[in-house]
């Protein structure tokens, strides 16, 4: 019980070690409270909107779970007894006498009372008594037993066919040429309607492997971004990305982005509010009639034509990563 009682201590000093170093750690190098509720809140925001964090905050959370573990371990591990027996040195007395001497010995002591002349008798007959020969007990052998050092005999099993076959043939793979259903990625319906509600169409790139179906802007540094048949969970990835170089290569001009899916995937589950959701091109043709492009103001200067190359240059830019 004094043990178990130690250990309690123990355990209880190294998590209030570590969670003490913990909170000092996030606290200077991230400005992190991990007793904080807001704080946590805060980073789940961050992590369902997929706004990128630092790497090392997810690194230093791994390195202080890990240490607190192993150190637990530590604390709490049963430690074994080694009992160290004490080893007993016998010696061996070689007693082992060979059997032709004894039987000798024993030959020689019999001739001696044969031959004294208090038990000879003239009328006996006289013995030879002999010693015995030596023998070295040889263990039987069993002729049945084969031979360790001789190899089996070689198995041969005869084949299906009734033929003596020495290898099966190896199986022959199914070629993985399997024809993939790919979704098209050139839509010109959709480029028709941005076209006739006035928009600037643009090169459709990838973004993050996706391929885009339709990217148009528009006047008031719109821009529109929409897919067909991916998920929203991607459509949202491409949008962060977009933002991402925009916030780095801009200072004071704000790009509104919009985006939209066609027969999204997961339509059912998604939990993006700003990304606008469709079942058909022909919905998205009586929505998009409904908010035309705007004509530029007469004190544009340029401005549009600024913009247009700017959205050159990041499509191309994306287009090299």
């Amino acid at each position: 019980m004094r043990i178990r009682f130690d250990n309690i201590l123990l355990g209880t000093l190294w998590i209030l070690a570590m969670t003490l170093g913990a909170s000092f750690w996030f606290n200077t190098i991230y400005g992190f409270d991990i007793f904080s509720a807001s704080h946590w809140q805060y980073l789940s925001y961050m992590q369902a909107g997929r706004t990128p964090v630092r790497v090392g905050f997810y690194i230093s959370m791994v390195i202080i779970t890990f240490t607190t573990i192993f150190g637990m371990y530590l604390v709490v591990r049963p430690r074994t007894r080694k009992i160290k027996l004490p080893i007993i040195k016998t010696s061996k007395k070689s007693e082992n006498k060979p059997i032709g001497n004894i039987a000798m010995n024993n030959n020689i002591q019999s001739n001696s009372l044969i031959n004294t002349p208090e038990n000879q008798n003239p009328d006996a007959s006289t013995l030879d008594i002999l010693p015995s020969e030596s023998h070295t007990p040889v263990p039987p052998q069993n002729k049945n037993f084969p031979n360790a050092n001789a190899r089996p005999p070689r198995l041969v099993l005869p084949t299906i066919n009734g033929n003596w076959g020495s290898t099966p043939p190896s199986p022959t793979l199914p070629s993985q040429t399997a024809t993939q259903n790919s979704v098209p990625n050139d839509w010109p319906q959709l480029r028709d309607i941005f076209r006739n509600a006035g928009y600037t169409i643009k090169p459709t790139p990838k973004i993050n492997g996706i391929q885009i179906a339709l990217l148009a802007i528009g006047s008031n540094e719109n821009l529109w971004i929409g897919g067909v048949k991916i998920k929203t969970t991607d459509m949202r990835s491409a949008i962060d990305k977009l933002n991402q170089i925009f916030t780095d290569t801009l200072e004071d001009t704000y790009i509104n982005v919009n985006g939209f899916v066609i027969d999204a995937p997961d339509a059912a589950t998604s939990e993006f509010q700003d990304i606008l959701m469709f079942n058909s091109i022909s919905d998205l043709h009586q929505y998009i009639n409904s908010i035309p492009n705007p004509p530029l103001p007469p004190d544009d200067d340029g401005m549009f034509d600024a913009y247009s190359q700017y959205i050159d240059a990041v499509i191309n830019h994306i287009g090299k990563l």
